[in-house]
């Protein structure tokens, strides 16, 4: 017999995956292009939690690519795929381009995005870390 796990498994529902699904769709164009989707999606605060660095912040309202891109990077991303769950979704996708020397850059990352009311509460970014050395190398 196996021990008593403390982990607690949700139930999903019906209205919490189709909410969950129709704030996807409204980010999702947004975060593809590079921009930040309508304010009304995100709770107050929103945060991103990064595993490369262990660190959490306040998400800004210019996303981090477009940053990127205004720093002398040019980034996009591909391979993008969507997992919906009550209560948020889990993206799937790899950033792609050069970053601000000119140097390629290919980095796979996951985000699982988790809702609070409705609206967008958090994000937690895995990127592949080596990778992720190559787009914030410096001269």
């Amino acid at each position: 017999m196996m021990p008593p796990m403390d982990v607690t498994i949700e139930t999903p529902t019906q209205a919490g995956v189709e909410q969950a699904l129709e704030v996807a769709r409204r980010w999702l164009p947004a975060f593809l292009a590079g921009e930040r989707a309508p304010d009304e999606l995100y709770a107050d605060p929103t945060v991103t939690w990064h595993n490369v660095g262990e660190r959490e912040v306040e998400v800004q309202r210019t996303p981090s690519r477009t940053r990127s891109n205004a720093a002398g990077a040019d980034l996009s991303v591909t391979e993008a795929r969507v997992k919906v769950f009550d209560g948020g979704w889990v993206f799937q996708g790899t950033t792609v381009g050069t970053n601000r020397r000119g140097e390629q850059v290919r980095i796979p990352v996951c985000l699982v995005v988790t809702l609070r009311d409705g609206r967008i509460a958090r994000f937690e970014e895995y990127a592949d870390s080596r990778a992720a050395e190559a787009l914030f190398a410096t001269d």
